[in-house]
């Protein structure tokens, strides 16, 4: 399953890419992530770990993460350490006449019977991850 979504939010580069990378703020604009945090003691970097519960079909699912690799307001990397369904991400910040451009890539191979379900899945994520996305843009926009 491969969702990637690009979004334009009328805020400055810097802005954009300081609230997403605060890992407190993913309940606030993802609807289905109950809780979240950084496990980690050290600065945003390639190594950060941290931990989010997301409602998944009304299920709580833990999953654990690193940082993969992080270029700040360019790009953060991340991928699952544990999860039920292993992942990795992508997002990226352009900087475009008084606003940014993110662009979000998410990717994941389900296995046994939510890879059978996968292209029911995908149509089902996307949707929530790009109205996620919209939601993050109003949030942003109207601070």
């Amino acid at each position: 399953m491969n969702i990637s979504h690009t979004i334009v939010i009328r805020r400055p580069l810097k802005d954009v890419a300081a609230y997403l990378t605060d890992i407190a703020n993913d309940s606030v604009w993802q609807e289905d992530v109950l809780k979240s945090a950084v496990t980690s003691q050290t600065p945003l970097g390639q190594g950060t770990s941290g931990y989010e519960i997301r409602s998944v079909l009304g299920f709580p699912m833990h999953t654990e993460w690193i940082v993969t690799s992080y270029e700040p307001e360019k790009r953060l990397r991340f991928a699952s350490t544990s999860s039920a369904v292993p992942y990795e991400g992508t997002m990226e910040f352009e900087p475009v006449e008084g606003a940014t451009r993110l662009t979000y890539a998410f990717s994941t191979t389900p296995e046994g019977l939510a890879g059978l379900l996968d292209p029911l899945m995908e149509f089902f994520f996307g949707f929530r991850f790009r109205a996620n996305l919209e939601n993050l843009k109003t949030i942003l926009e109207k601070s």
